[in-house]
């Protein structure tokens, strides 16, 4: 269960859906401050820094914010939509060693499977691994079922200024609102497209992934229900440190490295790739990348020419 061959079944059955909101993500800037990467550069133990801020333009003005408004109810039932297939496809794989027995599930079949402890399912690794996962994604499927059903079946919605609006009633005549605004539409649809990206295995889950999904959760609490992380906001940066050979060791001072960046960037979380350029009499001479997850926790990362090499790179490409 759940092996590369599931995976690409999953990506193929959302294909469309997940391109149509990872390019709305993207454009919509998912690390909250651009999709292009601001760059540091430190010398070790050195408190002057020179710093490359990236600004982008966003898609929140003129003719483009026009445009995503038309599209946001669309946005919305499509976000659903992939709710619902990554739903079908954990049914589906529990058909398969028999834990269900049901070919075809209607919507309210699939609430009730996922909603109940007696259900008995296997879920994926990353559910299993990360429970929060599996748990709101089953409140939001679950919660907006409803409101799916008026846009898709009755269309019954308004979009005025920027916002979403959905009314429904139950059989009681119980009446159920939400409104999204952009910002909580983008938060829904960047939940959504991580989910699935990390389900099909696009993306590993790490520090990075789990910060941004409870950020962007924390920022739709009103269509889950249940409680926030309170994750402050995470942005991604990238780092050059240089470090001077100190008797055939490159010390890299990761600690006074973090105690930088947080006084650069005091009111956030920030996570930042990280390369490290030795220098031997003050010339570059080898340099280690560090992608964001794979940075060690050492306070002072010794490093050496014959020591994680996995991780070296030419210095022509840094």
């Amino acid at each position: 269960m759940y092996d590369q061959a599931a995976q690409s079944q999953l990506k193929e059955k959302i294909s469309y859906e997940l391109w149509l909101l990872d390019f709305l993500s993207k454009t919509q800037e998912i690390f909250e401050g651009g999709s292009n990467i601001s760059t540091i550069t430190l010398t070790n133990k050195k408190s002057y820094a020179s710093a490359t801020m990236i600004l982008t333009e966003t898609i929140g003005s003129g003719a483009a914010m026009e445009i995503m408004d038309k599209m946001i109810p669309l946005t919305f039932v499509t976000s659903f939509k992939i709710l619902d297939m990554i739903i079908e496809w954990i049914l589906e794989e529990n058909k398969t060693p028999g834990n269900i027995k049901s070919a075809r599930w209607n919507f309210s079949e699939k609430v009730e499977k996922i909603s109940s402890t007696s259900a008995q399912l296997d879920y994926p690794p990353l559910f299993q691994s990360t429970p929060y996962i599996k748990d709101y994604l089953s409140a939001l499927y679950s919660k907006l079922l409803k409101f799916r059903h008026e846009i898709i079946h009755k269309n019954n919605f308004k979009v005025l200024n920027g916002k979403l609006r959905i009314e429904t009633t139950d059989e009681k005549l119980k009446l159920y609102s939400i409104e999204l605004d952009r910002g909580e539409l983008g938060a829904f649809v960047r939940t959504v497209v991580t989910m699935a990206n990390l389900l099909t295995g696009v993306l590993l889950f790490g520090e990075q992934e789990d910060c941004l999904l409870k950020y962007h959760l924390d920022r739709i609490k009103k269509l889950h229900g249940l409680s926030e992380f309170r994750q402050v906001k995470t942005i991604l940066i990238s780092v050059i440190l240089k470090v001077p050979e100190e008797k055939g060791i490159f010390p890299a001072d990761i600690k006074f490295l973090r105690e930088r960046i947080s006084q650069i960037y005091p009111n956030v979380k920030t996570l930042f790739n990280l390369k490290v350029i030795g220098l031997i009499n003050n010339k570059l001479s080898v340099c280690w990348d560090f992608p964001v997850n794979s940075i060690p926790k050492d306070e002072v990362l010794e490093l050496r020419l014959n020591n994680y090499k996995e991780y070296l790179i030419p210095l022509e490409v840094k």
